[in-house]
């Protein structure tokens, strides 16, 4: 009777461990983040128009200036990290999408599943009409000495971006800076 108990035992736990064992991670089809911001940084090459950075330090209006391609690419930069590539992207990030009537988009939101990736959340927001994305947005974080950045990047399709960075020291009131870039204000057709 004992014996028929552990061989009984004994098959439960090795038919669970072989069906674990077979079970494959479902496969993931994210969107590719970095190739879609890489391809913007490619139209910013073909576009005719003059580049517009308006600047608001604390919510005060501090500056504009017309600003290079070059410049703009910059921008993006700090964005392009690994952790976005599409194989990374899709083995260390979560999706949750929803269809959200009130703006006509499709928001599928992508969270980091270690707390120590530079990029923790993205959200694309995708015109189901279009069948394209309509905008991105980004969150940064990076800790430089006794400062902790944060890095929001708000960017529309082939039109603009806003790119709001926090800096913060303990102790200390947070200060932001706000920067909105616009190379194409014409409205959508």
């Amino acid at each position: 009777m004992i014996r028929f108990f552990i061989a009984a035992v004994f098959a439960t736990a090795l038919f669970t461990f072989n069906s674990c064992k077979s079970k494959k991670k479902e496969p993931r089809d994210y969107v590719d983040v970095a190739s879609y911001l890489k391809g913007q940084i490619k139209y910013i090459d073909t576009v005719p128009f003059a580049f517009l950075k308006v600047v608001q330090q604390d919510s005060i209006f501090v500056d504009s200036q017309f600003i290079s391609k070059e410049q703009v690419k910059a921008y993006i930069q700090p964005f392009l990290v690994k952790e976005l590539e599409k194989k990374e992207f899709e083995n260390n990030f979560k999706e949750i999408s929803f269809a959200d009537a009130t703006i006509e988009t499709v928001t599928l939101t992508y969270e980091a599943e270690n707390e120590k990736s530079p990029i923790s959340r993205v959200d694309i927001y995708v015109n189901p009409e279009k069948g394209m994305i309509s905008q991105l947005y980004l969150v940064r974080h990076e800790e430089r000495g006794d400062s902790l950045f944060t890095q929001q990047l708000l960017w529309k399709h082939n039109k603009s971006f806003v790119l709001i960075t926090g800096k913060g020291k303990k102790n200390e009131p947070e200060q932001v800076v706000t920067e909105k870039v616009i190379w194409d204000d014409r409205e959508e057709q």
